[in-house]
């Protein structure tokens, strides 16, 4: 196992490495990347940078994407809902767009991706939707169950489409349900953004795409969401 300290042009260094999810903190961004020739930045859940995030990443290598996924917990991985929503709650979410963007950075800059996309799930859906309407460099964005304040990010300043998927059994109100997800899309329209598309899965709920989480996880659906994730990606980072 390689660990490569990068020095782009921001206040700490990427740490790259291939293999397992690193531990790395102390004023750094741990990263964890996959091969393959076109960009991705692959945002956690709210549990931290874990396998199941990193398995989902893997996937995304097949479909041809070289992702990233920073940790933006610094390290940290919640063992429960309780940590989990402790260490959402703590989250600087200024910072954590900076993370994303100099991910996104890395991507074209370092590693030569001509465009480069953002995949999200749950905290990390809510936060690829605000990154899409702050970055200079994110070109498409698929974020799943998860809605950001779209008064504070308005999807008129979007940098490119977003393709948002949802389970037509979430229950979290306010973020991730049926209605979240219409509130998505009357917004764009509200706001003139015509690149914007929903997709609601029947039969599944909040994190269908979990694999560690065999309780919510469905593999048909999952399989299902992520194929059309990422033609959605191919189509807007050619």
């Amino acid at each position: 196992m390689q660990r490569f300290i990068l020095k782009p042009q921001f206040s700490y260094s990427l740490v790259y490495q291939k293999g397992n999810p690193t531990t790395v903190i102390g004023g750094k961004l741990p990263v964890y990347v996959t091969p393959a020739p076109y960009g991705l930045v692959v945002i956690q859940e709210w549990w931290g940078l874990n396998s199941s995030i990193c398995k989902t990443a893997d996937i995304m290598s097949t479909y041809g994407f070289k992702c990233v996924v920073p940790d933006l917990y610094r390290g940290k991985i919640a063992k429960d809902t309780e940590e989990a929503g402790h260490l959402l709650s703590g989250l600087d979410w200024k910072q954590a767009l900076i993370d994303i963007e100099e991910s996104a950075r890395f991507l074209k800059e370092d590693l030569h991706c001509k465009k480069v996309g953002i995949l999200g799930f749950c905290m990390g859906g809510a936060l690829s939707i605000a990154s899409i309407t702050t970055s200079k460099i994110i070109s498409a964005a698929a974020p799943f169950y998860g809605v950001c304040d779209l008064n504070t990010f308005k999807l008129s300043n979007a940098n490119g489409p977003i393709l948002a998927q949802f389970g037509q059994n979430d229950d979290m109100v306010g973020f991730s349900s049926v209605q979240d997800a219409k509130r998505l899309e009357s917004t764009a329209l509200q706001q003139g953004n015509k690149n914007l598309q929903v997709k609601i899965w029947s039969g599944v709920g909040h994190a269908f795409c979990n694999q560690d989480r065999p309780e919510v996880y469905n593999q048909v659906i999952a399989k299902q969401a992520l194929d059309l994730a990422a033609k959605f990606l191919h189509d807007n980072l050619k």
